[in-house]
């Protein structure tokens, strides 16, 4: 047992970025790290190497929250909270994402955290997505945006609801639901200006969000070292 390397706080959050085509990324799927449940999920895919890059997912999970905890990596408790969000038993709140080549693992001391990337590229019947699942002004903020623009501000928008979807721990289910305490939650100008939303660098090829509860003071984007891979 080992103390903690970085302290996670309320108003701050550190987005761990990790290429997983990382040879590193790849070999932690070989290590004793993940979990049973992480193990039966791996078996059950049809795709041996899906069910490989699940297991270095979760091993990688362990690695990063083991820098803020006393136990180390093997002993971490998550558990899954109502709603379907993973949680560690005693600890900060964490998020996780991935897209393209990327894995990102938000970590905060605030009491819940949602991270979302998204790769850029085009994107088929946005504008039919944004009319269904979006708030109108939002909808219309799409339609209005410039030819060649719509994609990125479609993916704005979805990245960050995603994200604040994440945060309130029910995922895009919340997107499918009704009434205006859903529209309040998902309000991506509404977040924005209080600051409990934020968009965080995560290179030119992403877009990335981050939500907190309450006001985000400042985001730390990680990389990893030879340091994090040392089981």
């Amino acid at each position: 047992m080992t103390s903690p390397i970085r302290k996670a706080t309320s108003r701050t959050a550190d987005v761990w970025l990790i290429d997983v085509d990382d040879p590193h990324f790849l070999e932690a799927a070989g290590s004793s790290l993940a979990g049973p449940d992480d193990h039966a999920r791996a078996l059950a895919l049809s795709d041996a190497d899906a069910g490989r890059r699940l297991l270095a997912r979760q091993a990688t999970l362990r690695l990063i929250l083991a820098r803020y905890v006393e136990p180390g990596p093997a002993e971490l408790r998550i558990v899954t909270a109502p709603g379907g969000k993973p949680v560690l038993l005693t600890g900060p709140a964490f998020s996780v994402a991935h897209s393209g080549s990327l894995l990102a693992v938000a970590v905060s001391g605030t009491s819940s955290v949602g991270v979302d990337i998204e790769h850029r590229r085009p994107v088929t019947r946005a504008q039919a997505i944004a009319d269904r699942w979006f708030g109108e002004g939002e909808a219309r903020a799409l339609a209005a945006a410039p030819d060649g623009t719509r994609d990125d501000v479609f993916l704005q928008l979805w990245t960050a609801k995603e994200a604040l979807a994440k945060r309130h721990g029910a995922g895009l289910r919340l997107m499918k639901g009704r009434g205006t305490h859903v529209g309040e939650a998902l309000d991506v100008a509404a977040s924005l200006s209080d600051a409990s939303l934020a968009y965080f660098d995560a290179g030119a090829e992403y877009v990335a969000a981050l939500a907190l509860n309450g006001p985000i003071e400042h985001v730390d984007v990680l990389t990893p070292s030879e340091e994090l891979w040392t089981i």
